[in-house]
């Protein structure tokens, strides 16, 4: 992820990023992970969309703390499946 969001950076003109997360779970270490993730797509000012599942409340939360850590207009998409 981290070579691509390069490369996009570096040869984007006026294009726009908009990228979508749909997890199941994830842990400690993918946490850290995402965290570096998202600072990236902030500093390319990507549209950043959470999915989670209608019953899911810790991955919806998991967006919402995102939301309020990075200060960054994460929209928070319920699915229902």
């Amino acid at each position: 992820m981290n070579r691509w969001t390069e490369e996009f950076a570096t040869h984007r003109t006026t294009q726009t990023l908009t990228v979508g997360l749909r997890l199941d779970y994830f842990n400690t270490v993918a946490s850290k992970l995402l965290s570096k993730f998202f600072i990236r797509l902030i500093a390319l000012n990507a549209t950043i969309n959470w999915y989670y599942e209608k019953d899911d409340e810790e991955i919806k939360e998991a967006g919402e703390d995102y939301k309020i850590m990075l200060n960054y207009e994460i929209n928070i998409i319920e699915r229902n499946i």
